[in-house]
């Protein structure tokens, strides 16, 4: 697999002016921390998402510190979401009343403990990065608010690409919450404390 500066190289114009923007992101990492700065990258498509997401890994792996991050594909984002907003909260009046068997018991723990374990690292690790952020239902717009809620408090850095444009996204966000609540959360919170990139 190609180097950070072999990314840059071979990407198309418009992505190596981004990418060259990473550069001086990841030259400053440790400050950019500090201060919570992450980036808000509309307009990444799945090839160019791919591009980004590796240039931010390679630049990641240079790095000589101790930073925890976290790189998830918007489908594993989903699912997590799933799990977390609908499919537990469906099962947890059966376990509540034991009515479930031994092995779904088991099952039903393993998944919460997983669900738990995942919404933790997205909630406390120093660089979160979603790759493909595209809501289609409510409760993953729930989970994504509840996520950027949590490290915005805590002033933790987020990196969010979209394939869509601003415009896009927010129609997006209007479908799966007409009261354009989690929309208007979200950009705010990442427009007040991300570089922005279309």
């Amino acid at each position: 697999m190609a180097d950070a500066a072999s990314i840059v190289e071979h990407a198309p114009v418009q992505d190596r002016d981004l990418l060259q923007r990473l550069s001086l992101y990841f030259d400053a990492f440790d400050a950019r921390l500090r201060q919570g700065q992450g980036w808000f990258i509309f307009n990444a498509a799945p090839g160019r998402s791919t591009r980004i997401s590796a240039f931010i890994q390679h630049r990641l792996g240079e790095l000589d510190s101790d930073v925890s991050s976290y790189v998830m594909p918007w489908r594993d984002f989903a699912l997590s979401a799933y799990v977390h907003e609908v499919g537990l909260p469906k099962l947890a009046p059966a376990v509540e009343d034991e009515m479930m068997d031994g092995k779904a018991r088991r099952e039903y723990e393993l998944a919460t403990q997983i669900t738990r374990n995942t919404y933790d690292q997205m909630i406390s690790t120093d660089l979160l990065v979603l790759v493909g952020l595209k809501p289609a239902h409510r409760h993953e717009a729930h989970l994504l608010d509840q996520t950027i809620d949590g490290r915005y408090r805590q002033r933790l850095a987020t990196i969010l690409l979209t394939p869509d444009m601003p415009q896009e996204l927010e129609a997006e966000f209007q479908t799966v919450d007409p009261t354009r609540t989690y929309w208007e959360r979200l950009f705010r919170r990442m427009y007040e404390t991300s570089l922005v990139a279309l």
